[in-house]
């Protein structure tokens, strides 16, 4: 596992104070909800998409799994191809800058 992360969300308290981090082969999210740290490799990667709140006006409102308060605000759809939890839904501090850092996780590979 490389070490070195390409992008780390700070914390805040629209994602409970929890850490989201983008490296080479992976996606770190932590997780209070479950106690422990999502390691998502990146082969499992089906789809990384920012998504609106639902007071945007738009179709915000996200299925699957919610590891923060990520209705409220823009937030990351992460789908996966296998798992117990095939969409998951959380608030990065930018959004976009984590999906970009993600799109360019998955190219690489």
């Amino acid at each position: 596992m490389n070490d070195t992360p390409l992008y780390v969300s700070k914390r805040k308290g629209r994602n409970l104070w929890q850490q989201y981090r983008v490296y080479f082969d992976r996606l770190e999210l932590q997780s209070w909800i479950f106690l422990h740290t999502l390691i998502v490799p990146v082969r499992t990667i089906q789809a990384v998409e920012v998504r609106p709140s639902i007071f945007s006006g738009r179709k915000g409102f996200t299925w699957g799994i919610k590891i923060d308060n990520c209705d409220l605000f823009r937030h990351v759809l992460l789908a996966r191809k296998s798992g117990v939890f095939k969409r998951i839904a959380f608030s990065p501090d930018d959004p976009a800058k984590f999906v970009e850092a993600c799109q360019s996780m998955i190219r690489d590979v």
